[in-house]
């Protein structure tokens, strides 16, 4: 039998190379790791290029051509005029008054006898009254709400958003403020002298009615004078005389037209500045500008307002200057207008819309052309559509819906 010897089994010898190296266990990134801020910064600048190209892009692009999209027939009479109201078409003319879909569904009417009628709206209410003579009838969206008969002449008539009336009266130099609720109560009478003050010129009534703006011109000794007065109708108002809360008198001046505008923020348009107020009760000013050239024209809406003036270049030329601004008093676009025109006005879209009757254009409010062009029929108006390349062009005989390209 064979003996079994144990044997020691000699273990390799570990070299340098084969000697193992410790195991090290790599760090695991944690859930709430935070990559570095230089990434996110590069990430925000990135997006805010892309915006800032984007807008520019839109700013700058322009438009010769269109297709039509939609196409409604039209009867007018050459005296009807349009506005946009709450979503949908007012067309007034001495007859009466009609609110229409765009399509010209009939939404409501009211048959009248004015001979030089006008329109004033706030919020979901509209007045419709006749220069120079006695009549007044106000409508929300609606329908006919009240009418309102004066003896005196009435020289302008204004709205609140909640159907609240003043009207400017004048008969014999006298003039008369006189305000009504919807139901046709009289709220408020006054009476202005122009051996007193002068001969009221225009008139704005704020958003709730409990403010009154009147422009008053006098001459004296030859002198041309404008005053704005402020009128409150709020408890605060009611503790100063005659309900006065403030009076800016301006030498040299002519101040035909006062406004409401956004927030009740009232502004005042002369025939050589600007003035912008804020809503406080003393009706501080914010900015007074100073205008250049003949003043032709100018337009408003609560975000914007602007002129065109008649201005001399050095050679001698006579050229329109369109001038935009914000609230603010801020110019956000001076633009030398090549085409005539005889209409212009600022759109929901704070786009301004020019037209010499067939040939319009519009300007975005950075002063740039965005749109023109030669339609075969008049225009008597443009309204924006749901998108910043469609729009209603209310033409002679019919309404289009149109797509700019």
């Amino acid at each position: 039998m064979e003996d079994f010897k144990i044997l020691t089994i000699p273990r390799k010898q570990e070299t340098e190379e084969e000697i193992e190296e410790p195991i090290v266990e790599r760090r695991r990134q944690d859930d709430d790791y935070q990559p570095p801020k230089k990434r996110y910064m590069f990430l925000i600048l990135l997006i805010v290029i892309a915006i800032i190209a984007v807008v520019v892009i839109r700013i700058v692009t322009t438009f010769d051509d269109y297709e039509v999209t939609k196409t409604w027939e039209r009867v007018d009479s050459a005296e009807s005029n349009f506005a946009s109201f709450q979503g949908n078409l007012l067309k007034y003319s001495g007859d009466g008054i009609f609110y229409t879909a765009y399509d010209g569904s009939l939404i409501w009417n009211y048959t009248f006898n004015m001979t030089n009628p006008s329109v004033e709206k706030s919020g979901s209410y509209v007045v419709a009254y006749d220069k120079k003579g006695t009549e007044v009838d106000i409508f929300s969206t609606k329908g006919f709400v009240k009418q309102l008969t004066t003896t005196i002449p009435i020289v302008e008539a204004k709205v609140a958003s909640q159907g609240t009336v003043a009207l400017l009266l004048q008969e014999n130099n006298t003039s008369y403020i006189q305000m009504y609720d919807k139901r046709g109560t009289l709220l408020v009478s006054g009476e202005i002298h122009p051996e007193n003050r002068g001969f009221p010129v225009s008139m704005a009534l704020s958003s709730d009615a409990t403010r009154l703006l009147v422009s008053i011109i006098n001459v004296s000794n030859g002198e041309l004078t404008s005053e704005l007065v402020f009128y409150d109708f709020t408890s605060a108002g009611r503790e100063e005389e005659d309900n006065i809360v403030a009076t800016n008198t301006y030498l040299g001046a002519l101040i035909p037209k006062v406004e409401y505008v956004d927030k009740d923020k009232a502004i005042a348009f002369g025939d050589n500045r600007i003035i912008i107020f804020n809503n406080n009760l003393k009706a501080t000013v914010v900015k007074e500008l100073n205008i250049e050239g003949e003043m032709k024209s100018i337009f408003y809406n609560d975000t914007h307002f602007g002129y065109i003036t008649e201005t001399a270049k050095e050679d001698g030329t006579i050229v329109n200057q369109l001038n935009v601004y914000n609230l603010y008093g801020l110019r956000t676009a001076s633009k030398e207008l090549s085409q005539s025109y005889n209409t212009v006005s600022i759109l929901d879209n704070n786009e301004i819309f020019i037209s010499d009757g067939n040939n319009i254009t519009l300007y975005n409010h950075q002063g740039f052309a965005k749109f023109s062009y030669s339609f075969d029929e008049k225009v008597y108006g443009i309204i924006p559509g749901a998108t910043s390349r469609r729009y209603y062009v209310l033409e002679e005989t019919k309404t289009e819906e149109i797509s700019l390209k």
